[in-house]
């Protein structure tokens, strides 16, 4: 009971509702499949393929995810955030399957990934999206943290899975590839299946609109500067997930999987300890610190020895990507209006999308012709100035920014049309 004068705490609204936790399952299984082809580039190794072979098959998925990330979030926008990822999720069972029937790297290899990519890209950007609308407004920033997580929970096993697999598996080195693969389309596959069952799209008053022309949603200066940080922060990413399994056992390191589980354990601690407090912080800072915790973690791997400084690598990076993606998120969502935010999340991604199309090949490059450890300094650089341009677009990102990207983009709409909300 209350006292005269004495105001009730209000109750947060909650979070983990068995459909949130639906979409942590289908997140789950989608990155446990994706987690298995890291371990591609020892399949192309094995086939005889050499680094910028690995480079141009990684960032095939990058070269498709450019082509497809627009027309999928204007997809989204229009035909609904639910239907999209079943979509995604549909086409990424099958580019996981194909791989199960390639007998050395080339032609094939490189159309199966770029449609692995494709397919991830109407996925991922559609996930996002429905994550986002479907959160409680006061936990949005959290929700996306925590379903993050999930998928970098997936990352963590599979890496031992797989090393434990192809240590164990009493065919030839290339069947147990093969057989990898297949584990893969299997997860993907239930993935599919489960995602039938998600929830419909939370309505929103903008429904009856159609989405705004890409262009003109790019026009707002928060866009071009959420565009640059995803870019920078594609670059970190390829550098270290593209090459790291070849990487390690080139240069003697040990199990790659003492990085991938440092870098999830890394990510999943600080989404879930500490998801809900970047809704308190500015997430200008929370971009800066992130890229630059990046970088750091990248020229560290240009001289680290053995298993312990694997591991310190998957700290530094995984306490940038832990942050980063929420706050990058959070800021497109805030600048958005509803019926652009398909686009919107689409545009931000491309940045990252870009990066791994023109970055892998040539850090692939780079390493075939001097050396990882040199790869790894010229990556590090890369971000770093990357993180200066960044900087030069603050005021973009202030709360009063991000609320006239929104209304922004929405005058512009109704100048254009006569139309009134």
């Amino acid at each position: 009971m209350n006292l005269p004068g004495e105001h009730k705490k209000p109750q947060r609204e909650v979070l983990f509702t068995s459909e949130f936790i639906r979409v942590l399952l289908v997140h789950f299984l989608a990155m446990g499949s994706a987690g298995i082809y890291f371990f591609l580039p020892r399949f192309i190794r094995l086939t005889g393929g050499e680094e910028f072979l690995i480079g141009l098959i990684m960032g095939a998925p990058g070269v498709a995810a450019v082509f497809f990330r627009l027309p999928a979030g204007s997809w989204i926008d229009r035909f609904g955030r639910k239907r999209m990822l079943i979509a995604g999720l549909g086409l990424a069972s099958i580019a996981a399957a194909l791989p199960v029937f390639a007998h050395r790297a080339g032609a094939y290899l490189l159309i199966v990934r770029a449609l692995a990519g494709g397919s991830i890209v109407l996925y991922f950007t559609a996930i996002v999206t429905y994550v986002a609308e479907k959160a409680p407004s006061t936990r949005r920033i959290e929700a996306i943290s925590i379903y993050g997580a999930g998928g970098f929970v997936a990352q963590a096993i599979s890496p031992y899975l797989c090393e434990w697999l192809l240590k164990v598996l009493p065919v030839e080195p290339i069947n147990r590839y093969r057989i990898l693969f297949a584990l893969a389309a299997l997860f993907s596959c239930l993935s599919f299946f489960l995602s039938l069952r998600l929830g419909e799209d939370k309505p929103h008053q903008e429904k009856h609109l159609a989405p705004d022309p890409w262009i003109r949603v790019l026009r707002s200066p928060t866009m071009i500067y959420l565009f640059i940080a995803s870019l920078v922060f594609g670059i970190g990413y390829t550098s270290m997930f593209s090459f790291v399994t070849d990487f390690t056992k080139l240069e003697k390191l040990g199990s790659p999987s003492s990085f991938f589980i440092s870098y999830s354990v890394t990510v999943i601690i600080l989404r879930i300890s500490t998801g809900h407090l970047l809704d308190r912080l500015d997430r200008r800072l929370v971009v800066l610190a992130a890229l630059i915790i990046i970088s750091a973690g990248l020229y560290y791997a240009s001289f680290c020895t053995g298993k312990s400084g694997l591991i310190i690598v998957g700290i530094l990076t995984g306490t940038g990507h832990g942050y980063i993606f929420p706050s990058l998120s959070s800021l497109t969502y805030d600048s958005s209006p509803a019926r652009n935010r398909g686009t919107s999340m689409a545009l931000y991604m491309l940045g990252f999308d870009l990066s791994v199309m023109l970055a892998t090949p040539i850090l692939g490059r780079i390493a075939e012709t001097w050396n990882y450890l040199t790869m790894y300094r010229i990556s590090s650089l890369m971000v770093l100035a990357g993180v200066l341009i960044y900087a030069t677009g603050w005021r973009y990102h202030a709360p009063e920014a991000l609320s006239r990207s929104a209304r922004g983009l929405k005058d512009m709409f109704a100048e254009s049309t006569g139309a009134f909300y």
